[in-house]
């Protein structure tokens, strides 16, 4: 299933994304797109969506958690091109969606487009699937950079802990040395 939110974003719960019309794609971690689609399905309660996304955790789970999932759906939300604004705080309560939204169960296979091997439902003026495909593999390629640069970072970090503690070593035997 698909949703639909106010006519022209795309958020597909299989594979965490929200697809403009444009062909911007956000990819949502697990817990931002089982809030999502809670919200969507209506839920707003604070405790119940909590229970539910972090039940791992057995409801051990800080407000800040919870607040900060909100936080990160407003600023994908506003990647895509949607107003943060949309999703509600209701005070002592919870939360809520307040925009239009509609499902889709992708039957018409002339308005289909696969990006990543998900059936996406085209509506409206939708990108084709090489343009949606490539702000995925754009994020894939920075994702993978910054994962081996981190490891060259620590490589390094692991060389110089090494030449400090040989240089200390050194050193001190030299005082040693010195004194007798």
């Amino acid at each position: 299933m698909i949703y639909l939110l106010d006519e022209n974003i795309q958020f597909i719960p299989e594979k965490g994304l929200l697809v403009s019309d444009s062909g911007k794609t956000v990819n949502l971690s697990e817990n931002s797109y089982r809030f999502l689609k809670l919200l969507l399905e209506g839920e707003s309660n604070k405790q119940t969506i909590i229970n539910q996304i972090w039940h791992e955790q057995r409801g051990v789970v800080s407000d800040s958690s919870y607040y900060g999932q909100i936080h990160s759906l407003r600023k994908s939300f506003e990647l895509v091109g949607l107003p943060g604004s949309l999703i509600k705080t209701i005070p002592r309560r919870g939360v809520k969606y307040i925009g239009k939204v509609s499902t889709s169960n992708c039957n018409s296979e002339d308005n289909v487009i696969n990006i990543n091997d998900t059936e996406v439902h085209a509506t409206k003026s939708l990108t084709p699937s090489s343009q949606a495909l490539s702000f995925i593999d754009k994020d894939k390629k920075v994702i993978q950079s910054r994962r081996n640069l981190d490891r060259v970072f620590t490589a390094l970090a692991v060389i110089a802990v090494c030449w400090l503690a040989t240089l200390t070593v050194v050193v001190f035997r030299y005082l040693i040395a010195k004194g007798d």
